[in-house]
């Protein structure tokens, strides 16, 4: 079934269609929430607002793609964290070094996948470490589009969608996000 034939079987009252949206969606949502907050607590938090909002919201979808919609929906549950962080601590800026603890850098090695080769693994992680890295010196513009691409699977078009930008627009700055981070690795 796809996303809209599930969205009106639990309109319908069908409870196990949501179950299945919620598990077709919830490892690509967290892990775009995560990216952006980096921090393993309130990314939990922030998921399941962004989940209570689609139940609450669910009757006013117009059909169309759930998949933008539900990743716009977590894109302003982060914005509205972000700006009331902003608010209280005026100058805090997250760095992954500073935000990982030793359980947080599990769950984010779970999200890249492993080898069973642990030479393989320890090469996998500490490249993967200069790229969330690299990544993280990334303008904030440039930085949601590299996250929403490569590590929720968004089509530019839904990411277009989602940023309220045009395609055009987006794909420019992905070229430059990319160009950046090519010169960061370099160094």
């Amino acid at each position: 079934m796809n996303d809209n034939e599930l969205i009106e079987e639990y309109l319908n009252g069908d409870e196990k269609a949501f179950e299945i949206l919620y598990e077709r969606y919830k490892t690509n949502v967290f892990s775009f929430i995560f990216s952006m907050v980096k921090n393993k607590e309130i990314a939990n938090d922030i998921f399941q607002e962004v989940f209570i909002s689609v139940i609450n919201n669910l009757k006013k979808y117009q059909k169309g793609n759930f998949k933008a919609w539900i990743f716009l929906i977590a894109r302003n549950k982060v914005l509205d964290y972000i700006k009331s962080q902003k608010n209280r601590f005026e100058k805090e800026i997250i760095s992954i070094d500073e935000s990982f603890d030793e359980e947080d850098k599990l769950t984010y090695k779970d999200i890249i996948k492993s080898d069973i080769d642990p030479h393989k693994n320890l090469i996998k992680e500490m490249e993967n470490e200069k790229l969330y890295s690299a990544i993280e010196k990334l303008p904030p513009q440039y930085r949601e589009i590299i996250f929403l691409k490569h590590f929720s699977g968004l089509k530019f078009v839904e990411i277009s969608e989602i940023l309220n930008t045009p395609i055009n627009t987006l794909l420019s700055r992905f070229k430059r996000a990319i160009e950046i981070l090519q010169k960061i690795m370099k160094d």
